[in-house]
């Protein structure tokens, strides 16, 4: 029958109706009957009319009609409701057409709770084309698209992430253009978030055509989603040839930034590499372990006419020279090691040897001269420990010359 037909309800859930209709089913089907269904349809064959019937032909089992049935406020019908609500894909369509199963005509050609079950269902609709709207027009809540969702390398099946391979937006540009080669930096900005209007200044003059930088700043050139600590661990030591330090009293009082200045301090103890490059850009206590660092001091008026050249010179610098430019290294030590000794001292040197030859040269003589034996004996003795002493004095000397000319 076409005024039963509820097919255009297929896809309005079941919590479209309101608490008005429930009511007037729970007051159509509470009341117990006691003469089943007589049906051709095993559905409703042997089904009592009444809510407990409802619930069997909605899939509820006995436990829970059970549980039902003790609710009192508000009642079995509006617990059953409000379950069969809560299950996914559950329809106002399916459950009408339990009742039609039922044989419930009463409910169904009853005006008021027909009237009422259009009036849930346009308001429903409503609402849902109002909240389409919202969602199309909201500048926030971005369009989902085939564009937007869809990976953009869909050849790749391996999608674990190299936390070091990847870390920066230039990482992205040089991985598309199929460039192998990581970028680096001269610099790596340490700084707390509340002076990024300084560092924006440090970028524009030193990444400026007239000194041509390359710095890398965290908020800037960092992807999201990347471990911070290693991240900025691994830019620091690997692909930053100096890192920067903005000292404010909001640095000092930064776990990330105390971080980074001990990480970098580790790496060059005692600035022999000069790769920490304090920046005082307001008053605060200098940290012990940049006390003895030069500080670039942005606070004097007078001198900032100079920053900016000297700040870039600092970073244009080699970081190392080699050990063949440390020419006043090798005139120190020259003064402490002596040249290679002389064929003199090489003679000194040998004392033992010679010590033993002119013992054998003495022996010698007195087999010959058997008439002055002893006295010869005698003398060849004491040269020879005075040639001994000689000698190991020159062997300490030697050694001690080796010991300077090693350090």
């Amino acid at each position: 029958m076409e005024q039963y037909d509820y097919s255009q309800y297929a896809n309005i859930p079941l919590s479209a109706l309101n608490h008005g209709i429930r009511v007037a089913l729970s007051r159509y089907l509470t009341p117990r009957r006691s003469v089943p269904v007589t049906s051709a349809d095993p559905q409703a064959d042997g089904r009592l009319p009444d809510w407990t019937g409802l619930a069997e032909l909605l899939g509820f089992e006995y436990q829970d009609i059970e549980n039902f049935e003790c609710k009192h406020d508000p009642g079995p019908v509006i617990e059953l409701l409000k379950a069969y609500t809560i299950c996914r894909g559950n329809s106002v369509s399916k459950l009408l057409e339990a009742v039609k199963t039922l044989e419930r005509y009463d409910v169904l050609d009853d005006m008021r709770f027909r009237n009422g079950i259009v009036r849930d269902v346009t308001d429903y609709n409503r609402r849902q084309q109002q909240q389409d709207e919202v969602q199309m027009y909201d500048p926030i809540r971005p369009l989902q698209v085939p564009e937007v969702t869809t990976c953009s390398d869909l050849h790749r099946t391996d999608h674990r992430a190299n936390e070091t391979r990847i870390v920066t937006t230039d990482d992205v540009d040089s991985f598309r253009s199929g460039e192998s080669h990581q970028v680096t930096y001269d610099a790596f900005i340490s700084y707390d978030y509340s002076d990024v209007a300084f560092v924006k200044q440090m970028i524009k003059a030193l990444e400026s055509d007239e000194y041509k930088l390359k710095l890398c700043i965290d908020a800037r050139d960092l992807l999201p989603g990347s471990a911070t600590y290693p991240v900025t661990a691994h830019l620091i030591e690997n692909r930053c040839r100096r890192i920067i330090i903005i000292l404010t009293p909001k640095f000092l009082e930064s776990p990330a930034c105390d971080f980074q200045t001990r990480f970098a301090h580790s790496l060059s103890p005692g600035s022999r590499s000069k790769k920490l490059i304090p920046i005082l850009i307001k008053p605060c206590l200098i940290p012990a372990i940049l006390r003895h660092i030069t500080i670039c001091d942005h606070t004097k008026q007078d001198l900032q006419e100079w920053f900016w050249e000297r700040l870039a010179k600092a970073l244009q610098a080699p970081l190392d020279l080699g050990p063949e430019d440390y020419s006043d290294e090798k005139s120190l030590s020259n003064l402490f090691c002596p040249e290679a000794p002389s064929e003199s001292g090489s003679s000194i040197a040998s004392g033992p040897s010679s010590a033993s030859a002119s013992s054998s040269a003495s022996s010698g003589a007195s087999s010959s001269a058997s008439s002055g034996a002893r006295s010869s004996q005698t003398k060849s003795s004491n040269l020879s420990s005075l040639n001994s002493s000689s000698g190991s004095s020159s062997t300490s000397n030697s050694t001690r010359g080796m010991k300077v000319s090693h350090c």
